[in-house]
């Protein structure tokens, strides 16, 4: 398959952002999608148009909040990037409110997380930094305060957000010029401490070249500058509470360690600030070329159940196109169950997501093109995309039993699909992830993006 460029910087990401959104205003979504097999009927969020790479989050209280990049420099808004919510299940919707701070320079890459007072909290990218951003009133606004927000590494690039119920911390990993970096706020021992970072460490270098023998860089682990695929947090009471897990795809799989990587940072090392100290770890047969792009399509997320098992999953190159693929570790990341096969019925796909339902029961969606093979960039125009959903149960063991996906919603994008920022593809108005998110029901939950670039793009919600 033809090789993919890095997300160099935040620059990179921000051009093909305001392209897609400029294409996009030609016309509004196409709202073909139609839900299948147990999934509720679409539900266009309000003034979503042009908006991809949604975020979902579901409170304690069945609260739901949505939140997507509105365009780097954000002329258009009076704040930073959109938060939406719903009080109903996702039947209707309110919205956006947007923060204050940095208003005029968000709107780039954003993320949400709860605290353990189930306020919301969102990052939200500017090329000079990310600004976070508190809401205490369950998504009705957000509080005003310091006017830079979490000052991170110019020219940081995709920030995740994870909350650490030990330390009362929240976590930001981003990509930035050096390294993959996590950040750490004061604890949250009043909603405002959140808004500074105290702390702010490299947990993988890396670098566009190889650079063997060079001092304090580990070769063969991050030969490129591109984004994190996610953070996680062991919030359980098992014997690796505490620890923080950050995914990427790692330079030099198969023989090198693995395609995947994961590094785990111990609660002794946060308790000094941020995981001073972190291991770099991978997922044995994963990756084989050598690129860190064969398991990028496009992000890597990452979860922990409340056994403290660690769960991980992504695309991955293959002869046939992309797959699907997942793993689990008990031991915080040492040995792995996998990998295993989720996308059993179609050979092109990107843009794996998941949750955790119970301990051992795991769902994931991803977008397909069925009847496709090959690059999610290099499909035909009339090449129609699903968004296709299944569940693995003993997914904690090396047997799992993962059931045939299914479609959960018919036909939501057609022609190519744009990853890694510079693909082949010129349609990149799905951006880089959608996301599903389980509620405290058990039910599935689903946020993504539909239409293409030409005829413009809106956000749909829908759950099972």
């Amino acid at each position: 398959m033809k090789a993919r460029s890095p997300r160099a910087v935040a620059g990179v990401f921000s051009l093909g952002l305001v392209l897609a959104l400029v294409l996009s205003s030609r016309a509004s979504a196409a709202e073909s999608n139609l839900a299948q097999n147990g999934f509720s009927a679409p539900v266009k969020i309000p003034q979503s148009a042009g908006l991809g790479e949604p975020t979902l989050a579901v409170d304690a209280g069945g609260r739901l909040f949505v939140t997507a990049p509105q365009g780097i420099g954000n002329v258009m808004t009076s704040g930073g990037s959109p938060l939406f919510r719903s009080t109903d299940g996702g039947a209707t919707w309110q919205g956006p409110v947007r923060s204050q701070l940095c208003a005029g320079l968000s709107g780039g890459d954003t993320d949400l997380a709860l605290d353990g007072s189930q306020d919301v909290w969102q990052t939200d990218l500017w090329l000079g930094s990310s600004c976070l951003s508190l809401s205490t009133d369950h998504g009705q606004s957000f509080l005003a305060g310091n006017p830079f927000g979490s000052e991170l590494q110019p020219g940081d690039d995709r920030p995740w957000l994870a909350y650490d119920r030990i330390s009362n911390q929240l976590l930001v990993v981003y990509d930035g010029v050096d390294a993959l970096r996590v950040a750490a706020t004061a604890p949250l021992t009043t909603p405002e401490a959140g808004l500074q970072v105290i702390q702010d460490v490299a947990a993988v270098p890396e670098v566009a070249v190889s650079v063997t023998g060079s001092p304090g860089v580990t070769n063969n682990v991050r030969e490129c500058v591109c984004p994190p695929g996610g953070i996680a947090v062991d919030n359980s009471g098992g014997a690796r509470a505490g620890d923080v897990y950050i995914a990427y795809s790692r330079q030099n799989g198969g023989g090198s360690g693995g395609g995947v990587g994961i590094s785990r940072s111990a609660p002794a090392a946060l308790g000094q600030g941020a995981g001073l100290t972190w291991t770099n770890l991978s997922v044995p047969n994963t990756g084989s070329t050598g690129s860190a792009f064969d398991t990028e399509w496009n992000f890597l997320p990452v979860k922990v159940d409340s056994n403290g098992t660690l769960y991980v999953a992504w695309g991955e190159t293959t002869p046939s196109g992309v797959a699907i693929r997942f793993a689990s570790s008990s031991d915080g990341g040492s040995t792995w169950h996998g990998p295993f096969l989720v996308s059993t019925i179609t050979s092109t796909n990107t843009f794996p997501t998941m949750d955790v339902v119970g301990p051992g029961v795991v769902d994931f969606a991803y977008y397909g093109a069925p009847g496709a093979t090959g690059d999610p960039n290099n499909v035909g125009n009339s090449q129609t995309w699903n968004v296709y959903y299944t569940q693995a149960t003993a997914a904690n063991t090396a047997s799992p039993s993962i059931a045939a996906p299914v479609v959960a919603i018919l036909d939501m994008h057609n022609g190519c699909i744009q990853t890694g920022g510079n693909g082949g593809c010129g349609d990149r108005s799905l951006l880089d992830f959608f996301t599903l998110a389980v509620d405290s029901s058990g039910a599935a939950d689903i946020i993504y993006t539909s239409g293409d670039a030409a005829a413009g793009v809106n956000l749909f919600f829908s759950k099972n």
